[in-house]
This record gives C-alpha cells, sequence and structure tokens, in this order.
C-alpha cells in the first residue's frame, strides 16, 4: 500500500466492515477479459457469503476460474475544494483476494442465505427456505487469502 498513514491492520476492525457490508464488488477473470460484478453479500465471521442466479456468464466464469478479487466501502463522501488539487474523497475501503466455493449442502445453503438476508435486512425474521427455492439459486462462499483495509478522513472502529 502506497499511502502506509491510510493502512487499517486491526482485523477485528477489517472483520465487523464486512459484517456490515450489503453491497460489495467481485472482480473475477474471464479468460483474458476481467469481469465485474455488484452483489449483496453477509459475513459468517470466516467467509464472505455471496448469493445468486444459477446460470449465467458469472457462475460459468466461476467454474472455470474461481479466484476473486472483492471490494467493500463504506462512508464515502466527495469532499469539495477550490481548486482541483483540493478536491478528494473520504471513505473506509477492504479489498480481498481468494477463493470461491459453491455451497452444495442444502442446510449450508439455508445458513448462508440467513446470513445474507440478516446483514442486507436486518429485522427480518430467519427462515427454513423449502428446497424448490434453494434450487433457484446458488450460494457462494469466499475464503479470503488476502485482506486489505484503508480510511482516509475517518477512523473506523470495531
Amino acid at each position: 500500500m502506497r499511502r502506509k498513514e491510510y493502512e487499517v491492520t486491526d482485523t477485528a476492525v477489517i472483520r465487523h466492515i464486512l459484517g456490515r457490508a450489503t453491497l460489495c464488488r467481485v472482480a473475477m477473470v474471464d479468460g483474458s477479459e476481467p469481469y465485474l460484478v455488484t452483489m449483496n453479500c453477509g459475513w459468517d465471521g470466516e467467509h464472505l457469503l455471496l448469493h445468486g442466479a444459477i446460470q449465467g456468464r458469472k457462475l460459468d466464469i466461476l467454474h472455470a476460474n474461481p479466484r476473486v478479487c472483492v471490494e467493500v466501502d463504506e462512508d464515502v463522501q466527495l469532499v469539495f475544494g477550490a481548486t482541483g488539487e483540493e478536491c478528494t474523497a473520504n471513505y473506509v475501503t477492504v479489498i480481498g483476494t481468494g477463493t470461491v466455493s459453491f455451497v452444495l449442502d442444502s442446510s449450508a445453503k439455508n445458513r448462508d442465505l440467513n446470513v445474507i438476508i440478516g446483514q442486507c435486512h436486518p429485522g427480518v425474521p430467519k427462515e427454513v427456505f423449502p428446497d424448490e427455492a434453494l434450487s433457484r439459486v446458488v450460494v457462494l462462499e469466499v475464503q479470503f487469502d488476502h485482506l486489505s483495509c484503508k480510511a482516509k478522513g475517518t477512523t473506523p472502529r470495531p
């Protein structure tokens, strides 16, 4: 990281940010082309959880190459100045690289979907999804091998 003064190294803070995130950007490689999607997410304390349709370009790519780069941000605020040099932005961002695995077990899928729903829609009660509903979605777990965090203009706390 070039600007070390913005680096956040406290893993509790990073995990807390992931535990608040509702949207993330997931980058993957389709042959020699980059591909990026925005997805809802949830954090189970170990994996970033994602869900989506059971078919499409994203899944085709991930079956061929499960490596991803994920970005989560919060507290994004443009700071305007009198000149271009004075214009900046404040933010907190977590970027991680890792490997996606497909959740196939129905009980694990149920658990992970409830984590995502609980994080994205607080107050919605947990439920047991019928097999028919589970068959219409894919659930992905991202196992990170590297995480970094950067904060400018704010001090994130766990």
